[in-house]
């Protein structure tokens, strides 16, 4: 497995290869960025919380289930309200942005005519939203949310997806790369599938 701690050195390490396939959250962007979009949009739905922004993100950060205590301490908790905050959190425009240097690289595999691809676990509505707001879908040639596939067994590691990948791509195993920073899930599929893995240790992200 190979190291990195910059997303651009991806590119110093996709000799003979013929496809570059990634991962999204805290890969291409960073999760946290998307997580106080959410609560941004949750303080919306509950107006009479003051500072609701800054409580939610104190509860992640202290790793509690935020929503769930903010309207606890609150004394406004019902059923109702948290699947209204639930429901705005899983489906509001994100707010976030791709890492410093990505696009570039994106770019210039593409020049170098690398085929690219994304393979993310996640919730169907939310990863899309993410990809689309990223303008991710004009550099891949396919991309897979693995619970599309059939539900969230087919998260990683499951090798599901990095078959269907390579088929999609066209191309073999042994020519792709996946880039990852989840050593505990992101690379034991590609891995036993003969793919190269490249492990971004991306120092801000939540894994």
């Amino acid at each position: 497995m190979i190291e990195i701690n910059q997303i651009a050195d991806v590119l110093n390490y996709t000799e003979g290869l013929k496809a570059v396939v990634f991962d999204l959250d805290d890969t291409l962007y960073g999760e946290k960025e998307y997580i106080r979009s959410g609560y941004r949009a949750v303080a919306k739905v509950i107006p009479q919380v003051k500072n609701a922004e800054r409580k939610l993100w104190r509860l992640f950060l202290e790793k509690k289930p935020a929503i769930d205590e903010v309207l606890s301490m609150e004394g406004i908790y019902t059923e109702e309200i948290r699947q209204r905050c639930l429901g705005v959190y899983r489906l509001h425009e994100p707010d976030i942005h791709l890492y410093d240097g990505v696009m570039e690289l994106l770019t210039k595999l593409r020049c170098h005519g690398y085929k690219l691809g994304v393979i993310t676990d996640g919730r169907p509505e939310g990863q899309r939203a993410k990809i689309r707001v990223l303008g991710l879908g004009k550099y891949m040639d396919h991309i897979i949310v693995t619970d599309e596939l059939g539900g969230v067994k087919y998260r990683k590691p499951n090798e599901a997806a990095f078959i269907q990948m390579a088929d999609k791509l066209n191309v073999a195993f042994t020519q792709m790369c996946y880039v990852g920073d989840n050593i505990k899930k992101d690379f034991s599929a590609p891995l036993k599938l003969g793919m190269r893995a490249v492990w971004f240790r991306n120092q801000d992200g939540l894994y």
